[in-house]
């Protein structure tokens, strides 16, 4: 494996902690260990992407059996194409859409259960960006809990891989990803191991971008030392006080130094939202542009301005060709799934835009690749007060006036086209949440400060997350207007 990682960038030699990973992977996956687990963890270029690459192809070269997944559509595409190899998302892995009849004639509703596999060979499942694999704490899906009772149904004798960085953003609701910690596999009887990698290597020593992520990961580690002494000062057990909040005046002090680096022509940093709009409407390419905000509202108000010049005022309905962001997984007729975080391109309208349940609808013909790179056209139904608004999703009281004004054919109880329609936003802004997974070539960034009820280690994390989804270009906004 070390021969092929090494093949794949000639001229750079593994460094120390790659080669022993390297070798820690051979020899969990050639051991006899049932249940096997191992952790991969590093920070941004730290070589994860040329070990799953070479692992791919070792594994070919062998003739062992290996499926790739990523929590996300977009995430797990990624992976397809670095490692050139067919890849999954975990929801089409673990889980099938079953239909279930409502009461009184109510026509149906979809659920997700758990599918049963039988792999009689042993088998290889990597799991990329598992850093947003939840289980279940935070109110999401107890992704870990479901693969392992998925793959150990099977057989005991397949072993797990997650990769991922541990300074990404954890699961919603986390405070750390539960996909690293020995607590969420152990209890399971579990054969969990962990490899650590150190040291940067996706750009070059000169890249500004991987600068600022180290100065990131050192800001992080001072201000978990700073909450430590905290900690001892409180209990009397040290006489030193240490400042906290430092971090964010050096920050000041780099962004200056970056944008004064940078030329009349094509600044790195823009004063307003207004200036930036202009220039991403200059360099604009689908999937390689994209401006990253904290908060929802922000990115709908950079997505609306966006639009706005672009379709000359013509901004409360998409426009044909134009590219939408799925934000929750769908099944589309023969079951294939549309995973939230993957784009679709809307081909054409189809009818007039109507009213339902206090909210404005279009049905339309769109365009998606999916998992297999084939494009395939169909058609469905789009909530436009979802697309202009500054909430991830409808909210509680538009999805409770979906089931009250539910409509239902009682001849063939089809389910209701509203309920099972595509919840959608536009791709030019978007959260870091949402965007985690991903990598654009240019990357517009939205200073937001710290809110005031977030602690600096979780800002600096959501700041390194950002930060690292840029794999060109980074450009820095201030918010405002």
């Amino acid at each position: 494996m070390l021969t092929i990682f090494e093949g794949l960038n000639p001229g750079i030699q593994a460094d120390d902690s790659q080669r022993a990973a390297l070798e820690a992977l051979e020899e969990f996956v050639l051991n006899d260990t049932e249940k096997g687990v191992l952790v991969m963890t590093g920070p941004a270029g730290s070589g994860k992407t040329f070990m799953m690459k070479a692992l791919v192809r070792w594994m070919r070269q062998a003739d062992r059996p290996v499926v790739l997944l990523a929590p996300t559509g977009r995430a797990a595409k990624v992976l397809a194409q670095t490692a050139r190899c067919r890849a999954n998302t975990l929801h089409r892995q673990l889980y099938r859409p079953v239909e279930d009849d409502l009461l009184n004639g109510r026509g149906t509703r979809v659920r997700f259960e758990l599918k049963s596999m039988e792999r009689d060979e042993p088998c290889v499942f990597v799991v990329d960006e598992a850093s947003m694999m939840g289980n279940g704490s935070g109110g999401g899906e107890s992704l870990i809990a479901d693969l392992l009772q998925q793959i150990y149904q099977s057989s005991s004798w397949h072993k797990i891989i997650l990769v991922g960085d541990p300074y990404q953003l954890p699961p919603v609701g986390e405070t750390e990803s539960p996909a690293f910690l020995p607590s969420s596999w152990i209890p399971w009887g579990c054969d969990f191991r962990k490899i650590e990698l150190a040291g940067r290597y996706r750009q070059s020593a000169l890249s500004p971008v991987l600068h600022l992520a180290g100065c990131i990961l050192g800001w992080m580690q001072m201000e978990k030392r700073s909450v430590e002494v905290s900690q001892d000062l409180s209990e009397g057990t040290v006489n030193k006080e240490y400042k906290s909040g430092t971090w964010w005046t050096e920050f000041g002090e780099w962004i200056k130094e970056y944008a004064d680096g940078a030329c009349q022509e094509e600044p790195l940093m823009h004063a307003t939202m207004s200036t930036a709009i202009l220039d991403f409407e200059k360099h604009y390419e689908p999937g390689q542009s994209v401006l990253l905000a904290y908060s929802n509202a922000w990115a709908s108000k950079f997505n609306n301005g966006y639009r706005l010049r672009r379709f000359d005022g013509q901004v409360g309905r998409p426009q044909e060709g134009e590219s939408l962001l799925v934000v929750r997984n769908q099944y589309l007729i023969g079951g294939h799934l549309l995973a939230n975080g993957e784009e679709i391109r809307l081909l054409k309208r189809v009818g007039k835009t109507h009213q339902h349940a206090g909210m404005s609808w279009m049905n339309a013909m769109m365009e998606w690749i999916g998992m297999d790179g084939d494009e395939r056209t169909f058609e469905g139904k789009l909530c436009l007060d979802l697309l202009q608004s500054g909430q991830a999703s409808l909210n509680p009281v538009q999805q409770q006036a979906l089931w009250q004004h539910r409509v239902v054919d009682p001849d063939t109880a089809e389910k209701d086209p509203y309920l099972s329609a595509l919840w959608v936003k536009y791709p030019y802004a978007q959260t870091v949440h949402k965007a985690q997974g991903g990598a654009w070539s240019r990357v517009y960034l939205l200073l937001e400060k710290p809110y005031a009820v977030q602690d600096p280690v979780s800002y600096l994390r959501w700041l390194y997350t950002a930060v690292t989804r840029c794999s060109d270009r980074l450009i820095l906004v201030q918010p405002r207007v």
